[in-house]
Order: C-alpha cells, then sequence, then structure tokens
C-alpha cells in the first residue's frame, strides 16, 4: 500500500501533538509529580525528532531558510565565540529553539494546496475537540489529588498550568470561532454552550492569567466594527458573571503562598542597589530560614537583567549562549546557570529569556520572526481573521512579562496553528443570474 507524502508527514505531526501534550499526565501518575522520568525525557525527545524530521521534508520557502539560518548564525556566534560552549552542549540548547523555528514552516507547508489544508483542518478540529474534554477529567483528578496549584496542568501534567490555560482558551475560541453566528451572538453561545463550559478547568489551578484570557476571549468573539460598543453592552453581563465564577472557584482553591517564599517588594527596595552577591545571598539566606521553594517574581527578574549584563561586559549584544535551559543529567549545565541559579529557575518572562541568552540581536531576531507570521500571507488563503490575530498578539504581548512558553512544543504545536487557522480564503464573488 503506497502512502503519500501529505498523509505521513500529517501522522506524524498529531503524534508530535498528542505526546506533546499528554505524555505528562501519564508520567506523573507512574512516577509522581515532582520527578523527571524516563518517559518525559524520552517523549520531549521524540518531539524534537519529529520537528526536526517534519522541518527537513518541508522547509522550501525562502523565508523559512533565511529566519532558520539567521538564527543559527547568531547563536552560533552567541555559542562558539562569545561563550565558547562546547559543540554537544550548543546542539542541546537548540533544542529550546525548535518549536519557533520549525513549526512554523511544517504549516506553511499544509497551507500550499487546498487539499492538504482541507484535510488537515478536518483531522485538527476533531483531535481538538478531544483535546478540550481530556482536560475536564485530567485537571479533577489533579485538583482533588494535588490541590489547585502548578499540579493542576491537565494532560501536559505538573508544572504546565499556565500553559494549560492558554491551550484551553485557544482551542475553545478557535472552535467557537468556527461556529459562532456574529449576528446572533448570545444565540450562538448559548448553541455552544459546551466549549464555553470547557474553559471550567482553566479555574481550578493558580494561574491568575485565566481572569484576562477569558475576557479576551469573549471580547474577541464580537465583530470588529461600528456596531461593537452595542455587542460588547448585551454581551458584558455574560463576561461579568463568567469571571465571577471563575474567580469564586480560584479565591476558593487556590492557596498561592502555600510551599513557596514570594520576594516581595520591600527585599528589592532594600536590596536593588546592592551589587548581585549580595542579592544573591539575600535570597539563599531567606530561602534556608523559612525552607521554601524561592519564587522570585517575573518583573523582579526583570529589573536584574540589567545588573547581570553590568556584571558581565560584553554580552549585551549576544548574550550568554543558547544552552541556559536546556540540561540535566546527561549534558550539564552551563557555568553561566551555575552561577545564576536563582535567577533562572522558575517561570522566567519572555524577555528576560531571550535577552540572557542572545542578547540584543536575539531579541531583534524574535521581533522580526513573529511580524513575519503576520506580515506573509498564505497564497492561497490572503484573508486575515482579524479577531483571531489580534487574540494571537494578545498571547505575544502577555508572554514577553509572562512566560517563555515559546520554548515548549505543547504550547507552539496549538498556538503557532491557531495563527494559521487565522488565514482564511476570500470569499467568492456571487456570478449575476
Amino acid at each position: 500500500m503506497k502512502f503519500e507524502k501529505r498523509f505521513i508527514l500529517q501522522r506524524l505531526f498529531f503524534i508530535g501533538f498528542w505526546l506533546a501534550t499528554c505524555t505528562g499526565f501519564v508520567s506523573d501518575l507512574i512516577f509522581g509529580p515532582d520527578t523527571v522520568s524516563p518517559l518525559t525525557t524520552l517523549s520531549q525527545l521524540v518531539v524534537d525528532l519529529i520537528m526536526l524530521f517534519l522541518a527537513l521534508c518541508t522547509v522550501r520557502k525562502p523565508v523559512d531558510i533565511i529566519l532558520i539560518g539567521s538564527l543559527l548564525i547568531i547563536a552560533a556566534i552567541s555559542g562558539f565565540i562569545v561563550n565558547n560552549d562546547s559543540l554537544v552542549v550548543w546542539l542541546n540548547g537548540l533544542r529550546y529553539f525548535f518549536p519557533v523555528l520549525f513549526l512554523p514552516p511544517i504549516l506553511r507547508y499544509f497551507w500550499e494546496t487546498e487539499y492538504r489544508h482541507d484535510l488537515f483542518v478536518k483531522s485538527l478540529d476533531k483531535q481538538l475537540y478531544i483535546f478540550l474534554w481530556l482536560q475536564v477529567p485530567a485537571v479533577l483528578f489533579q485538583f482533588f489529588q494535588y490541590g489547585a496549584d502548578d499540579h493542576v496542568g491537565g494532560t501536559m501534567g505538573n508544572w504546565f498550568s499556565g500553559i494549560l490555560s492558554f491551550t484551553v482558551y485557544y482551542t475553545s475560541f478557535y472552535l467557537l470561532n468556527k461556529r459562532i453566528d456574529r449576528n446572533n451572538i448570545l444565540q450562538s453561545l448559548y448553541k455552544n454552550w459546551t466549549l464555553i463550559l470547557l474553559l471550567f478547568p482553566t479555574f481550578l489551578n493558580e494561574t491568575k492569567i485565566s481572569f484576562g484570557l477569558i475576557i479576551a476571549y469573549f471580547i474577541l468573539l464580537m465583530p470588529i466594527d461600528r456596531k461593537y460598543v452595542i455587542r460588547m453592552t448585551f454581551l458584558a453581563p455574560v463576561i461579568i458573571i463568567l469571571v465571577a465564577v471563575g474567580n469564586y472557584f480560584y479565591s476558593s482553591t487556590v492557596d498561592d503562598t502555600q510551599g513557596k517564599l514570594r520576594i516581595d517588594s520591600e527585599f528589592f527596595e532594600e536590596y536593588l542597589d546592592a551589587d548581585l552577591d549580595d542579592l544573591e545571598g539575600a535570597i539563599e539566606y531567606a530561602e534556608k530560614n523559612y525552607d521554601r521553594t524561592l519564587d522570585v517574581p517575573r518583573i523582579a527578574k526583570l529589573s536584574i537583567v540589567p545588573m547581570v549584563f553590568e556584571a558581565h561586559p560584553g554580552h549585551e549584544l549576544m548574550g550568554f549562549g543558547i544552552s541556559l535551559f536546556k540540561h540535566g543529567k546527561i549534558v550539564e549545565a552551563t557555568d553561566f546557570f551555575n552561577e545564576y541559579d536563582w535567577l533562572l529557575k522558575g517561570t522566567n518572562p519572555q524577555i528576560m529569556s531571550t535577552l540572557l541568552q542572545l542578547g540584543i540581536i536575539g531579541a531583534i531576531w524574535y521581533i522580526i520572526f513573529f511580524l513575519s507570521l503576520l506580515l506573509i500571507k498564505p497564497s492561497l488563503y490572503p484573508k486575515r481573521n482579524i479577531n483571531m490575530q489580534a487574540f494571537f498578539a494578545l498571547a505575544f504581548f502577555i508572554l514577553l512579562l509572562y512566560a517563555d512558553f515559546w520554548s515548549y512544543p505543547n504550547f507552539c504545536y496549538v498556538l503557532f496553528t491557531f495563527l494559521f487557522l487565522s488565514w482564511e480564503k476570500e470569499a467568492e464573488e456571487k456570478q449575476p443570474s
């Protein structure tokens, strides 16, 4: 039996999707939620290899070749010349960028012909709907087993609560966006109530970002035109009720301080003018004496980044290499990570991760990369869905200060696919009879 190339690549794409989004839950059940299991490690490696293989089979567009090639050059200069990384350390660190480098050209391949596109989307819609329903039992189990915290990551498992919230909202938004009648918003919401119900799991973990996402979710479902304010007036009560219900569940289930040492504003006001050694010593002292997990707030981390560059002049343009966040039992951490582990551990804003790894040059590359995704239209699908692209842009801006989720395949599989789904065919003009 002969299989066409499209069929094989599509199957591999979805195998990667399910491995990236479901292995974590299975691993937590077998090995425990706080263990980096061999199953998780193997799954991550397989997903990376799938993305690499699919990219090698699909990268043909000059824009993709230029973007991939330019980032490899920047990463090579930063790693080998500026920071003297070994080849093994550099290659392992490159995996951090696999989702950003490889998923867009893979999706561009499926958007090249109507045949590929239609078969891909038909399968995608079914699998995304299944994905949403799977989160319900997974989240409920985690909530009752561990409580409302980072353990509640749905099928993605421990530490993926933030990514769970983003993927649930964007998946539900896409499916509802396809079914909604924008002239009868409330009636459409009533008919598709299950997609709204499936947002519920995002209020059983500690992700405060869900409150912002749910507001944007409903605001951007409506057509952006002259009647926008009128529609908002009618929809506002629905949004208020849902936010109130979500806030009730959140406030009644989440203990944001349990097991964590929050470094508050007074602490940083005292030490912000100190050097890094004093700051590190104070944080380690506080962690030791409170016997809790260190949790440096994101904004505080951003305030420390200039101090790091000041302590290490010459790294502003190219950063400290691409291997800061990819290491483990096989590949050792870099000297920079060992020195600043207290800063790099935990959730890091995208701005911070980009600047520390690739400096100002890397930050410029990221800006050009995301602009290219919004400016370069698929030839057969040149019409923008403004609502979907606005929702995607919102995620981009939030993550600048929130988290470096663009390095995670389980996040990028959904968000990059969401963006490509925002490109539609031009409406065919009706011929006069």
